[in-house]
């Protein structure tokens, strides 16, 4: 008989850290059915939340369809990835007179493997997308992975919580998110009000304007004819 558990741990441990999107709910998968305590995990859709520029902005967290928007995926690519989680969904969605005993049908039925794969296929490059905007925050996000996996191994985790679409930001952590992503405006005046630019510029003038500048060809020999 497969022992399910000791194959999870020897996977993880071959692979190191684990990329999640997230991950809650499959960590309280893990931890309730098989005794699996997840440890190293790197949760998207924080390190996504990470990257934006203000608070207000910060208040909702997206979903996979969201991120995978901001350039994963496009045109044709993208319609098919949507339509597929489509049809693998409404399998098992309660909504739609799914049920969850599609996962034990054998062999499985080929939309729900494709909505599976549609969950994961494009991790790597949503991983490194973001990793690269957020070595400065990585600390307050392998933070608040580590809470989400802790807390959804407590007997009262709530799978559908009302507060799931709400970012786990504290006051202070979104303070420093707010000074780590400030982007500073382009200033063109000088402290005495003045314009201040340099040949550098490429708005700078280049030299003297015509009337011919202005004035349609056609309507010169109309203003400055004799």
């Amino acid at each position: 008989m497969r022992d399910i558990k000791t194959e999870i741990i020897n996977t993880t441990k071959q692979i190191g850290d684990l990329v999640f999107f997230d991950v809650r709910n499959d960590s309280d998968a893990l931890f309730a059915h098989f005794g699996v305590a997840l440890q190293g995990v790197e949760d998207v859709q924080l390190m996504e939340s990470a990257t934006r520029t203000t608070t207000s902005s910060r208040k909702y967290l997206n979903g996979l369809a969201k991120c995978i928007e901001q350039g994963v995926l496009d045109g044709g690519d993208l319609t098919s990835w949507k339509l597929a989680k489509e049809k693998g969904g409404r399998l098992f969605k309660a909504e739609f007179g799914g049920s969850y005993k599609v996962f034990e049908q054998r062999p499985i039925p080929k939309e729900v493997i494709s909505y599976c794969v549609g969950d994961v296929q494009h991790l790597p490059k949503l991983w490194s997308k973001f990793r690269s905007n957020t070595n400065r925050w990585r600390d307050l996000v392998n933070e608040e992975t580590k809470k989400r996996v802790e807390a959804s191994q407590k007997p009262e985790y709530q799978p559908l919580g009302p507060d799931r679409t709400l970012a786990p930001w504290s006051k202070e952590q979104n303070k420093t998110l707010d000074e780590w992503n400030y982007v500073r405006p382009l200033d063109y005046f000088d402290e005495d009000g003045d314009l201040d630019f340099n040949e550098d510029d490429d708005w700078a003038d280049d030299g003297p304007t015509s009337c011919r500048d202005i004035i349609n060809s056609w309507d010169y020999d109309y203003y400055y004819s004799d």
